[in-house]
């Protein structure tokens, strides 16, 4: 997936998206989407709950999430870099343009 190999820092931004937007998932799912160990992740989380109020959920219906106190603020793009963001598009290939298509998902204005 996409989201293999990516580096500690990588994830761990990429795991915060997560939550803010599933709001819970579990380790085993976040080790497999990452195709990491479970203590990998568990370590991910001890460094993310730093940063975020995160609670963990035992038990069979277990998993992580956002306390509910928590509400982020959401950042948008402006309309120019938008639409600078998207003339960059035919100067890039493969990686580079799924990057890019990640940043605008996560950042346009919703429509």
């Amino acid at each position: 997936s996409m989201t293999d190999g990516l580096l500690p820092f990588d994830r761990r931004m990429e795991i915060m998206y997560m939550l803010s937007v599933k709001r819970r998932i579990t380790r085993r799912e976040l080790a497999l989407e990452f195709s990491v160990s479970d203590d990998v992740i568990d370590r991910d989380l001890v460094i993310l709950n730093r940063y975020l109020p995160l609670e963990i959920v035992r038990g069979r219906y277990g998993g992580v999430k956002l306390s509910e106190e928590y509400k982020r603020t959401r950042i948008y793009l402006n309309r120019n870099e938008e639409v600078v963001l998207n003339k960059c598009f035919k100067y890039l290939n493969g990686q580079d343009k799924q990057t890019l298509k990640s940043i605008l998902h996560k950042f346009a204005m919703p429509k």
